[in-house]
């Protein structure tokens, strides 16, 4: 019973120490702006690995947004039908992601 209380004891530990330096990171190079992060993926033809592309930038966006109204932007250039597919449930999935074409894209950013 002792070495079941000790494994907890330690893992609650590291995980501690993880939250401790992730705030501690984030005050020390906290920007005084408020702005926004945007991830953008481009996506062309037939891509193996969408999936896997859209889920790591969702991941590192929820990882340093801290409450701001940051996304992450599918572009779409050009890609198949499947792929297109796999990027609109990842982006459902995800409420702050977005498919967006070229154009849409040109037009956020004017």
């Amino acid at each position: 019973m002792n070495v079941v209380s000790a494994v907890f004891l330690v893992v609650f530990a590291v995980i501690g120490i993880c939250a401790f330096v992730r705030e501690l990171t984030f005050f020390l190079f906290r920007n005084r702006k408020n702005n926004t992060v945007m991830f953008v993926a481009p996506v062309s033809g037939k891509c193996e690995n969408a999936e896997y592309i859209l889920r790591s930038a969702a991941a590192k966006v929820k990882w340093i947004s801290r409450g701001r109204n940051d996304c992450v932007i599918c572009l779409d250039c050009g890609m198949d039908d499947e792929t297109k597919r796999i990027c609109q449930k990842i982006c459902r999935d995800y409420g702050f992601a977005k498919l967006l074409t070229k154009q849409e894209f040109l037009e956020m950013i004017k």
